[in-house]
């Protein structure tokens, strides 16, 4: 499936949207000196090839750009998914979107305040492409009545862009699911690096007018059901609030993936308790998603987010070791942080590296919080 297909299937809502904010998009070429010319992208991370694009001429955005106002910035509080790439002749300028609809050049460390009509159609149009570009948030309770067994549908990595069709064949707490054809499994292995794998990754799951937001692992297993589709077994897709067969509680890793397929991160990683994040810092770290790592870490020193970073290159894999009841801190119940504005949390892990053996050991998180309705940040690691 081409990576825009979403998109396109989409487009005139998008179109209608420009219309009602009155931005028209057919100009003569002899006004185009008069008219801002903006490209507005949406993908989930930096390295993504699947994205949606809207381009923009307009003369209002132009207007608002001739009134904007400049000022030094040497930060940002940008949307991390969003881009915006201002033409003008042959000349291209990268920018990021902030939160409160100012563009902030991160090159020039410049901050461009745009009037509150201009920001306010820049946040709208940028909104309703994210919401084009990323699935529903549909709890499994639902998600396993428009996907009954043995319906065919189509799982898209949300990275890559790349497409294959799946049956699901069985699951009561998730889906388990088989790719359809070999071909079906070709796809799927490509998007494991033609190696299987129990890490997570962020799909959009479709079936007739419905884009889900899901998570799968991407590993054989189990039972067979499907014959000469060159997959042995099946493996599974999560949905919100979906668990695995073990355990009655969603899996870390999958929610966070859910959230991903979602454009849901940011939120979910500000309501999130202190034990959640530094749980869910372990699962990323060995999924060694850089990105996700960084978006995850928000408070953190750049000294040390770097150093963690730094690690992913040579980790093997990371594990929280299994515990009969949490130790070593007061701070590891919610009810016990209800009031607090900082909490530690202390995991007992085993990391492997290249080159090395398995070795246990703890990190130990630190959080703080402005306010108790404030989200949790993370303020240091110690190791």
């Amino acid at each position: 499936m081409n990576n825009h297909i979403k998109y396109i299937l989409s487009i005139g809502t998008a179109v209608l949207l420009l219309i009602l904010l009155a931005m028209p998009i057919g100009v003569e070429a002899a006004e185009k000196n008069k008219k801002a010319a903006l490209t507005i992208t949406v993908r989930s991370s930096p390295n993504s090839t699947y994205m949606s694009e809207l381009d923009i001429e307009s003369k209002e955005m132009y207007q608002a750009l001739q009134n904007a106002k400049l000022e030094t910035a040497a930060e940002g509080s940008f949307f991390p998914d969003i881009e915006i790439s201002l033409r003008n002749g042959h000349s291209k300028t990268q920018l990021r979107l902030e939160r409160i609809g100012s563009l902030w050049d991160e090159s020039e460390h410049k901050r461009i305040i745009l009037p509150k009509a201009g920001s306010d159609k820049l946040l709208h149009l940028a909104e309703a492409l994210r919401t084009h570009h990323y699935g529903e948030r549909i709890p499994w309770e639902e998600a396993k009545l428009i996907l009954p067994n043995k319906s065919i549908f189509t799982v898209t990595d949300l990275e890559s862009g790349l497409t294959f069709h799946v049956q699901r064949r069985a699951g009561r707490d998730h889906a388990d699911v088989q790719p359809v054809t070999k071909e079906d499994t070709r796809i799927m292995k490509q998007i494991y690096q033609d190696h299987w794998s129990w890490k997570r990754k962020a799909v959009l799951v479709h079936s007739d007018q419905h884009w889900i937001a899901a998570s799968m692992n991407g590993m054989p297993h189990g039972g067979d059901g499907i014959p000469e589709n060159n997959f042995s077994g099946h493996f599974c897709i999560h949905f919100h609030l979906s668990s695995t067969h073990k355990s009655n509680e969603p899996d870390i890793t999958h929610q966070v993936m859910v959230n991903k397929a979602a454009g849901n991160l940011t939120a979910y990683f500000d309501s999130a308790a202190p034990h959640v994040l530094a749980k869910t810092f372990i699962e990323v770290m060995n999924h060694q998603d850089k990105d996700l790592l960084k978006q995850l870490s928000t408070g953190l020193p750049e000294q040390k987010l770097a150093y963690f970073v730094q690690q992913l290159e040579s980790l093997r894999s990371i594990r929280v070791q299994k515990q009969a009841k949490p130790k070593n801190s007061s701070m590891n119940s919610n009810s016990e942080i209800t009031d607090s504005l900082t909490a530690e949390i202390k995991l007992p892990i085993t990391i492997e590296s290249k080159n090395h053996s398995p070795q246990s050991m703890h990190y130990q998180f630190l959080f703080k919080r402005e306010s108790t309705q404030s989200p949790w940040r993370f303020q240091d690691i110690q190791y």
